[in-house]
Order: C-alpha cells, then sequence, then structure tokens
C-alpha cells in the first residue's frame, strides 16, 4: 500500500539502466568543462587587473577567451557561462592596459616622479655597472657623434 491507501504499488521498473524508464539524467554539454574554466580565468583577469599587475591579466585573460571559443565547439550559440568567460577576460585585458598606461603616464609626465624615477635609475646603473646612467648616456652620444 501506498501512503494514502490505494492500493499496493507496482514493481519498480528500471530496464537495467538504473534510471525509471520515463526519467533520463541529464547531459552536459561538451564544452561545459571549458566554459566553466574560461569564466574563472576571466575573473581571476578581472581581480589581477586591479592590482597593476602586467602578466597575469593577459595570460588569464588570453586563455579566458581562448577557452571559450573553444567550448562552443560547433554550436551556434555559446553557453553562458562561456560568455561571462569572454567578457571578463576582454574587460581584464582592458583594465589592465588603462591601469597599466596609467601609471606609466603619471610616472613620465608628474615631474617629481620623473625626477625619482631618474634618481632610481641612476642609483641602479651605478649599483649594477659601476656608474650612472647619465654618464653612460653621454658616452653614447659622443660615440654617435651627437656632440
Amino acid at each position: 500500500m501506498d501512503s494514502y491507501n490505494n492500493g499496493p504499488v507496482p514493481p519498480y521498473q528500471n530496464n537495467g539502466s538504473g534510471y525509471p524508464p520515463y526519467y533520463t539524467p541529464p547531459t552536459r554539454h561538451p564544452g561545459s568543462s571549458f566554459a566553466t574554466a574560461s569564466m574563472v580565468l576571466g575573473i581571476i583577469a578581472v581581480i589581477s587587473a586591479f592590482f597593476a599587475t602586467v602578466y597575469p591579466p593577459i595570460i588569464c585573460g588570453g586563455l579566458s577567451i581562448i577557452l571559450s571559443l573553444l567550448s562552443k565547439g560547433n554550436d551556434k550559440a555559446m553557453l553562458p557561462n562561456a560568455k561571462v568567460g569572454l567578457l571578463t577576460g576582454i574587460l581584464g585585458m582592458v583594465v589592465n592596459v588603462v591601469v597599466v598606461g596609467s601609471f606609466f603616464v603619471m610616472l613620465f609626465t608628474n615631474p617629481s616622479y620623473k625626477q625619482e624615477f631618474h634618481d632610481q635609475l641612476n642609483q641602479y646603473s651605478e649599483y649594477f655597472y659601476g656608474e650612472s646612467f647619465d654618464d653612460m648616456w653621454e658616452q653614447i652620444q659622443e660615440d654617435a657623434g651627437y656632440h
């Protein structure tokens, strides 16, 4: 009897598959793993772009774009995760270019930063090569005939 006293419950039939005949297990899209990996890499690219790092957003963003395109396969439409991965990969690379570019613009246009950068360049040059960058630059210009 079932819970409502309607009589005996019919025997469970599964045709040897482990599932009832009216139930088919859900199938995964062949590219869903690529789409998920693309989304994760795109998110990492966006997050790492805001920390003024140069290489991780480019690497993660590029891989995100490639994996999102590979996840499509022969289908006409992209999976939602692949679309998110494509957009975040592009966004991460664009944000990286903007952040790093603005850093260099600020470095070379602000006179105080420019002087600090020049002093550090001379300091490192003296440490590694034994003479300042300015002295080496003058020597290069003399050798090229500019003086």
